[in-house]
């Protein structure tokens, strides 16, 4: 029991929580068993097993990782209905094969991730012929909101990564 305790401990420190809890609310939010997410991670159901009850302290495998942090990123959204659940495992899946790694609990996300999962967002929500017919209707009133529709809903990625870059720095 002393190791679960401590490894817990370690799990604080390396997570900012406890990764039972982690687990638990994304299973929870996202209506899915414990064999549904470990498939959803990409490990194994006896390491998730493992890891959700201090057994293990973290997951080795650096894109679940990355997996399990964009995870927990859209969980307030699924929660408010703003994300779809599928829409979330989209993102959650493209997530693992960017091979970005967490230490600690900074997060390292490139603009790239940021705008796919931007144009994923849209893209849940209308097709891009209704983004583009939106963008048309406001352009002359809202050029920069013409602009995001066109560029999230219906455009390419190196454009949303362009437009993102542009817009944040």
């Amino acid at each position: 029991m002393a190791d679960v305790e401590a490894n817990r401990a370690a799990q604080r420190d390396l997570y900012g929580e406890v990764l039972g809890d982690v687990l638990d609310r994304c299973r929870t939010v996202l209506g899915l068993n414990q064999s549904r997410l470990a498939a959803v991670l990409g490990i194994s159901a006896p390491m998730l097993s493992q890891v959700m009850s201090a057994q293990r302290i973290k997951i080795g495998n650096p894109a679940a990782v990355r997996r399990l942090q964009v995870m927990v990123d859209v969980l307030e959204d699924v929660a408010s209905g703003t994300v779809t659940v599928d829409a979330a495992l989209e993102l959650v899946e493209r997530a693992g094969a960017t091979g970005e790694a967490l230490t600690g609990t900074t997060r390292r996300v490139s603009d790239r991730d940021t705008a796919a999962a931007v144009q994923a967002l849209f893209r849940s929500v209308a097709a891009a012929t209704d983004h583009l017919a939106a963008a048309d209707l406001v352009a002359a009133r809202y050029p920069e909101v013409a602009d995001m529709l066109r560029t999230y809903g219906a455009g390419r990625l190196d454009d949303a990564v362009a437009h993102l870059t542009r817009s944040v720095t």
